[in-house]
């Protein structure tokens, strides 16, 4: 098979068309106001999510309290009804 012979023209037809398919700075002002829009997005689901873990870790802290509290109240009140009763897994979580 023969090789063809490439000439000046056919490499201008070659960078021309390069060029014809190459994004343009509007293309690149899009691409960047797309990306803002999408960073803004994402540190807003961010700061959703930092509250949400925040308010979890509260409400945790005191269901905690609230349970060490009801084990507190729960073991004289079973002992003095005589009921075995064993309030150590609410101490434990």
């Amino acid at each position: 098979m023969a090789k063809k012979t490439i000439t000046l023209d056919d490499l201008a037809i070659m960078v021309a068309q390069g060029f014809e398919n190459a994004p343009t700075k509007h293309d690149f002002l899009v691409a960047t106001k797309r990306i803002e829009k999408l960073e803004q997005t994402v540190g807003g689901l961010k700061n959703n999510v930092n509250s949400y873990l925040e308010l979890s870790e509260k409400r945790y802290s005191e269901l905690k309290q609230r349970d060490a509290l009801l084990a507190g109240w729960l073991k004289p009140i079973a002992d003095k009804a005589k009921v075995q009763i064993d309030v150590s897994q609410l101490e434990k979580i």
